[in-house]
């Protein structure tokens, strides 16, 4: 996994930032040099063995390479939800530093944890044979009342990080959420998740996507019912092909554990 490109003059000034402003790793909040990448040489190596894990093209589950089939794998080929035609994803969700970073981002509005996600799953997408076609990145919009209680809108700050890499637009306006909910945290299967976010979404008045390929951008993949109701919304706002990209992918009961590499001795979460 190349490590993000450092800039010249942040390069020049290390010695200097490291005295005024000493940087913490991005995932486990070690001390690091400012001359280092965002992430400690230990939550490096735990990131580089979750990407390494062999995932499912079209639904992004973590799965023994020999139930990856040429499409799809073993579990999603008789689930008939889904309507992408891919996902990837950086890691598993279960990965310690891939999870902590998720977490700091999502309740703390850590950009230097948006940027890092999004260098990763920028290089992620490159690995997609349909990256090429992409004509814009879609982040999965926050209903505003939900946007009153979170530090950041998660998901756009993903797409502009991935978006820099990419040089692929963002369409923020594309998708918006049309109705509240409860947080998808605080659904117990995967019925409740489907029904808890059907008809949040409604499309723009100008969604500017008609015959292009877009990209749905997202923090997290559980069981695919926010990918599924947003893809819905832009497949009738004239999107021609639908892809997704998350940073992690949950495992649930039933699929193969894949074997995740030790965590360090991290800091332990702070309750919300």
């Amino acid at each position: 996994m190349p490590a993000a490109p450092a800039h010249p003059v942040r390069t020049a000034l290390a010695p200097l930032l490291d005295a005024l402003l000493p940087q913490t790793c991005v995932a486990c909040e070690r001390w690091i040099t400012a001359d280092e990448p965002p992430a400690c040489p230990t939550c490096r190596a735990l990131l580089e063995a979750t990407i390494a894990l062999p995932s499912c093209p079209f639904c992004g589950r973590t799965v023994s390479p020999f139930s990856i089939h040429e499409k799809n794998c073993a579990r999603c080929r008789t689930e008939r939800f889904w309507n992408v035609g891919g996902i990837v994803r950086v890691g598993e969700y279960r990965e310690e530093a891939l999870r902590r970073m998720l977490v700091g981002l999502k309740f703390t509005g850590g950009e230097r944890q948006a940027d890092y996600l999004g260098h990763l799953l920028a290089d992620a997408m490159r690995k997609a044979p349909w990256v090429g076609e992409v004509d814009a990145l879609v982040p999965v919009p926050m209903h505003r009342l939900r946007r009153w209680q979170r530090r950041c809108d998660h998901a756009q700050m993903l797409a502009d990080a991935v978006s820099r890499r990419l040089k692929i637009p963002v369409r923020r306006a594309a998708v918006r959420r049309v109705k509240y909910s409860i947080s998808q945290t605080r659904t117990v299967s995967r019925a409740e998740r489907f029904r808890n976010v059907q008809g949040c979404f409604g499309p723009s008045r100008r969604p500017n996507i008609a015959g292009k390929t877009v990209c749905i951008i997202d923090n997290l993949l559980v069981t695919g019912a926010t990918i599924h109701e947003v893809s819905k919304v832009l497949r009738r706002a004239g999107a021609r092909r639908i892809y997704a990209a998350v940073v992690a992918r949950a495992s649930l009961p039933g699929d193969p554990q894949a074997q995740i590499p030790d965590a360090p001795d991290l800091p332990q979460d702070q309750p919300d």
